[in-house]
């Protein structure tokens, strides 16, 4: 947890508006209050080294559960993965909020904006899957960081947020990274990479409908819905595609699976709380090396120039647009002040 420090506590009234200063051991925040001249003064020191290290360990576990996903591809089918993966995260999280004596299902949580996103999320995963047991593990991977391309594209054609120049630049510049890994005009081109590619999508979608989600429905349960429709939705495509036979050994995958995966978010969870969001957001893409490491000790598949090339554009292009919306974020709070 970060190091939270109370430098002054007052009587509360009714909260005008947060101030945030930088300092050179974290941020303060100055609360100013009307009623009684009162202010509340709180320190927060991060810890971005320790937070990029978990960050790193937590990518490389979610990376770790996209090669099972992958190996686990040769005996089921995508439907059955779905299935199998969101009835053991249902019951991980059930488990939690029971601990927790939370509701595991109230009418709250079947807000329709909080279905919504479970149904985009449904959609991401089923695509990212299709993609990955189809593709080199590296091209998914990376096509699937387009997301924040296609956010800062959705933002302003359904959000109408205020998009310059030079945004519309770093989208275009995003899209030709994109091109340059599908590389649509080569004789080797596959169709499957539209599969991540609108895995991406529904990514930026799933994250513009959070936006709408009230605030009084408790993350867990907004993972538990995410998870119980992935887990309906590959049920039910399980049973188009058919249900594969395999041995005990195959199913204790999914062990791995689950564990790498749980453990994977954890960790992304407490890096985050840790550390700067700003400063983390780089270190998420060191899942596309793991994945380039994975996909040539495993696969044999070896990277082409044209597929580097997008990788580091894709890579470049989100850290700007991530970058420059919280500069603009910051810059809105100051005015509103």
């Amino acid at each position: 947890m970060k190091k939270i420090e109370k430098m002054g506590r007052f009587p509360i009234a009714a909260v005008d508006f947060p101030q945030v200063r930088r300092t050179p051991g974290g941020v303060e925040f100055h609360l100013v209050l009307t009623g009684p001249k009162t202010v509340t003064l709180l320190h927060v020191e991060f810890n971005n080294l320790k937070a990029a290290s978990f960050v790193v360990i937590a990518m490389s576990m979610i990376t770790t559960n996209d090669a099972i996903v992958k190996h686990i591809t040769q005996v089921f089918n995508v439907g059955q993965i779905m299935f199998l993966r969101g009835a053991l995260i249902c019951i991980i999280f059930a488990s939690i909020m029971r601990l927790r004596r939370q509701p595991v299902i109230n009418r709250y949580s079947l807000h329709r904006w909080n279905l919504l996103r479970g149904l985009f999320e449904l959609a991401a995963t089923l695509a990212f899957m299709t993609g990955l047991s189809m593709l080199p593990i590296a091209v998914a991977s990376t096509l699937g960081f387009a997301s924040p391309i296609f956010l800062a594209l959705l933002a302003a054609l359904i959000l109408k947020e205020e998009v310059g120049l030079d945004r519309w630049v770093i989208i275009l510049i995003g899209f030709g990274g994109v091109i340059l890994i599908t590389n649509p005009f080569s004789g080797q081109a596959s169709w499957a990479v539209i599969f991540p590619i609108i895995c991406a999508f529904f990514v930026a979608l799933r994250d513009i409908a959070i936006r709408y989600v009230p605030n009084d429905i408790p993350s867990t349960q907004v993972a538990f819905t995410n998870a119980w429709i992935v887990m309906i939705g590959g049920g039910l495509y399980s049973l188009y595609q058919g249900w594969g036979e395999a041995d005990l050994q195959w199913y204790l995958w999914f062990v791995a699976h689950g564990a790498a995966l749980y453990c994977g978010y954890l960790l992304l969870i407490i890096g985050s709380r840790l550390g700067e969001l700003s400063f983390l957001g780089p270190f998420k893409y060191i899942s596309i090396i793991i994945a380039l490491i994975y996909g040539y000790l495993i696969w044999g598949d070896k990277p082409t120039a044209t597929m580097l090339g997008g990788a580091i554009i894709i890579v470049v292009s989100g850290i700007i647009l991530v970058s420059t919306e919280k500069r603009r974020a910051r810059a809105r709070a100051l005015t509103r002040a």
